[in-house]
């Protein structure tokens, strides 16, 4: 099984349509302390997910918006291995701007042949941009990245490699959130609302 999570995202998404530009790291993004904002987009199997999914245990929710940037994707989640507990759930996002003729089937497929089979319910993918509109995000190469509390709210976002100085601040944070069900430090056990 180990293998498998080394294999996570490890793959280049070969598509013959060049990704379309978005705007530099947007300034609209959420930021540490808000929600994630809300949205809904499907996976590799066309099933439809929504962001509350995210609620309920800490996330580490990594997101791309280029084509290229799937090899350093792979490398955050290799390291997330290495540095988060397995309490925490790890989710993708591949939102790319394509031209309109190529359709989302064939994106589907082309991500699909190059993402482990196990993964597939855990990546969301859309091929109009709009997931990387609804987290501000603009296109680069390299990932995008959100430490989410059980609750949905951002603890830590970073752009940039999984071996950057400031990815500590992912696994800091996700590090030092507590188990689910755990209450916080000096209240009552079984206090708290679910």
């Amino acid at each position: 099984m180990p293998e498998l999570r080394a294999t996570r995202a490890g793959w280049k998404v070969l598509l013959t349509a060049s990704a379309l530009a978005l705007p530099a790291w947007a300034s609209d993004r959420p930021g540490v302390g808000e929600p994630l904002p809300g949205f809904t987009a499907r996976d590799l199997l066309g099933k439809e997910h929504s962001s509350r999914e995210y609620q309920g245990r800490p996330t580490l929710l990594v997101a791309i918006t280029d084509k290229d940037a799937g090899e350093e994707m792979r490398r955050w989640f290799e390291a997330a291995d290495q540095h988060l507990p397995a309490r925490i759930q790890r989710e993708s996002v591949i939102s790319l701007q394509l031209p309109f003729f190529v359709g989302t089937g064939t994106v589907r497929r082309r991500v699909q042949e190059q993402v482990p089979r196990p993964f597939w319910d855990d990546t969301l993918l859309d091929r109009d941009g709009s997931l990387a509109d609804t987290l501000g995000l603009g296109s680069s190469e390299l990932p995008s990245v959100f430490a989410l509390d059980a609750q949905g709210r951002v603890l830590a976002v970073v752009r940039g490699k999984a071996d950057s100085p400031q990815a500590s601040r992912i696994w800091s944070s996700l590090n030092s959130t507590p188990p689910p069900n755990t209450s916080p430090p000096g209240a009552p056990h079984g206090s708290g609302e679910k």
